[in-house]
């Protein structure tokens, strides 16, 4: 039973997405529960932002989930462009949370060993991530190329994290730290928002040189 279950993953890229992308929505609402945990705790506005910006990529996800086995060729263009907008205005507003980051408005106290656990996980997160998005560079289906791409800025924007996280951990946020800090976050973010623009226009391309939305 098993065997045949990881054979039809193995066979059918749209079941497997599917089944990793009901495995990354789950993960994304623990995320986004333990931040608003923090946010309402600590008071902290910096959790308080991440968390409404997991619940919001989470929101996305579950829509894509939901409409992968749908047919209607219409309803489908348009939520694909709606689903952009959305990954650009919440990819925008990522500036916010890291010029916290930035000027040490976010606290960390757990030490070193959940900082390494962290990294570890960040960059399985992220390796994962871009593999899986370059492989969607040959296949048609918006939907799945939605969701790597979902995958792709969450992983990024972990990586933000985690370079706060690795510093608080060491020590203290000083001047040095907060210079590398601010040219890394914002070039993260901008190859985030780089990757939806790029991804869009592609998008946008295919019907008009094929004549129809193209799946």
């Amino acid at each position: 039973m098993l065997k045949k279950v990881i054979n039809n993953l193995k066979k059918d890229h749209s079941l497997r997405a599917f089944v990793f992308s009901v495995f990354s929505v789950l993960l994304t609402l623990s995320y986004s529960i333990y931040n608003g945990f923090l946010g309402i705790y600590k008071l902290s506005i910096w959790h308080g932002s991440i968390c409404i910006y997991y619940l919001l990529l989470l929101i996305i996800r579950t829509i894509l989930v939901f409409e992968m086995k749908n047919n209607n060729e219409k309803r489908k263009k348009i939520m694909h462009f709606v689903i952009y907008a959305l990954l650009f205005i919440i990819t925008i507003s990522m500036i916010a949370p890291a010029i916290f980051l930035i000027i040490g408005k976010r606290t960390y106290d757990l030490g070193l060993i959940p900082a390494i656990s962290m990294a570890a996980y960040t960059t399985y997160s992220v390796t994962f991530a871009i593999i899986n998005y370059y492989k969607t560079r040959t296949n048609n289906n918006t939907t799945i190329k939605q969701l790597r791409l979902i995958n792709v800025i969450s992983a990024l924007m972990s990586v933000i994290v985690l370079q706060n996280t690795l510093i608080l951990a060491n020590g203290e946020m000083n001047e040095n730290m907060k210079t590398m800090c601010f040219y890394t976050s914002f070039a993260i973010i901008f190859a985030a928002i780089f990757l939806i623009i790029i991804q869009f226009i592609r998008y946008i391309k295919t019907p008009c040189e094929n004549g129809v939305l193209k799946e």
